[in-house]
């Protein structure tokens, strides 16, 4: 993470679908498509939660972030970040 964003690498030689990133347990965001080896970069502000609530970068720190997806072979992606303790 750099600077209120979340940056998501695929380092891997197969494109994903369906990325979704969970911050936090509750604030959703991601993309359709992500390339193999290629970036995804979002803003914390643009994460929310299923009622609408945006992620307030003053107020909350980032403690756990998690991707789903699939890949071009069909199998699940499944990467977690997790910092040891929530803040």
């Amino acid at each position: 993470m750099v600077e209120n964003y979340v940056i998501i690498r695929n380092q891997t030689s197969r494109d994903w679908r369906n990325v979704i990133i969970t911050v936090n347990d509750h604030f959703r965001g991601g993309a359709p498509h992500l390339a193999a080896q290629g970036r995804l970069s979002a803003p914390l502000s643009q994460f929310q939660t299923g009622f609408g609530q945006r992620y307030e970068i003053s107020r909350q720190n980032v403690f756990k972030v998690e991707v789903t997806g699939i890949d071009s072979a069909g199998e699940p992606v499944a990467l977690q970040y997790q910092s040891g303790r929530k803040r």
